[in-house]
């Protein structure tokens, strides 16, 4: 197939790999298939969507994919979308999307796992919650300028600390590449996973405390100043024992003025990942409550003393490169 034929077939369809077929249900597949026919440069109908499958013709489906002869609709990108959100290894392999279609992928299925752990902060869950999350990682390592895009489409509703923390770990991995800060693969990593994890504390907090409209009782106002510890411990009991990680929940509240919490620590007593997360998770409340860029930018500089300067200046042009330009 042609260069020029692929690149006008690929407006309307994808190109479908055989990995992602072979990681639909084996005999029902839930997309309708097309054929490139070489003769006449151009798709014909092949399999209806959801229609039984003998294993001949399962087999001549995963030859035909791995001669790049298969195609299915953009039309049914929403299905799509809900499957590769459920096997995310898939956005590196299917070359054939393009960055706003891998964007809404993440969104949804990102905020999922960060749901599911937060919901249930255990061992297993962890372990699916990680894996996801490097993913998402090693597909903007693969290529930095594809942050741009997910920064563009962050969630704009306020409380809620799913979609919050979304936004925080988007924005967190902005700044920490914008800042083009030498660190250890190993290091990034687990900064990656504290910025995405950050807020379980508060999660846990009952849910009529955190959207209690009336003043907080004494005993209640203290749950939610201890919601950082209370996070921290939590990831211990799973055996997080890294303090970049662990930083990025105990840090998160804390201010480069002192004024912050729990600790009140100031700016020389905040590690990498506090001062990180402490700005990140500001500009991702702002965001989650409709502030456009310019008006956070305006925010951020009215407040230069809660935040260390090093990572504001690169808050600062992350959100004018990104939206200004």
């Amino acid at each position: 197939m042609s260069k020029h034929n692929l690149e006008n077939l690929n407006q309307e369809f994808y190109q479908i790999s055989p990995r992602i077929l072979e990681s639909f249900s084996k005999f029902r597949i839930p997309l309708n298939l097309y054929i490139f026919k070489e003769e006449i440069a151009a798709l014909r109908p092949f399999y209806k969507k959801d229609t039984r499958l003998q294993k001949e013709e399962r087999e001549q489906i995963l030859e035909l994919a791995k001669q790049g002869l298969l195609f299915v609709s953009r039309n049914d990108h929403p299905i799509y979308t809900k499957h590769i959100s459920k096997q995310l290894d898939l956005i590196l392999i299917d070359k054939n999307l393009t960055p706003a279609e891998i964007t809404s992928i993440l969104k949804q299925a990102i905020p999922e796992h960060i749901k599911s752990f937060y919901e249930q902060p255990v061992q297993a869950v962890w372990d699916v919650f990680k894996e996801n999350i490097l993913i998402l990682l090693t597909y903007i390592q693969n290529d930095p300028h594809r942050i741009k895009s997910l920064l563009k489409n962050l969630f704009n509703e306020p409380r809620d600390i799913v979609k919050t923390t979304y936004n925080a770990g988007i924005f967190g991995l902005g700044i920490l590449f914008h800042l083009k800060q030498e660190l250890k693969d190993k290091d990034v990593a687990l900064l990656t996973l504290g910025l995405f994890s950050y807020d379980l504390g508060l999660y846990r907090v009952p849910k009529f405390i955190r959207e209690k409209t009336s003043n907080l009782t004494p005993d209640e106002e203290q749950k939610i100043l201890n919601h950082p510890i209370k996070g921290a411990a939590s990831m211990r009991k799973l055996d997080v024992r890294e303090d970049i990680l662990l930083n990025c929940h105990l840090e998160h509240h804390e201010r480069a003025n002192g004024t912050g919490y729990p600790q009140k620590l100031t700016e020389k007593q905040m590690s990498f990942s506090g001062k990180l997360t402490s700005l990140a998770h500001f500009c991702a409340e702002q965001i989650s409550q409709n502030q456009d860029p310019k008006q956070l930018l305006n925010l951020l500089s009215q407040n230069r003393s809660l935040f260390a300067d090093k990572f504001l200046n690169a808050s600062l042009n992350l959100l004018a490169n990104t939206h200004l330009k």
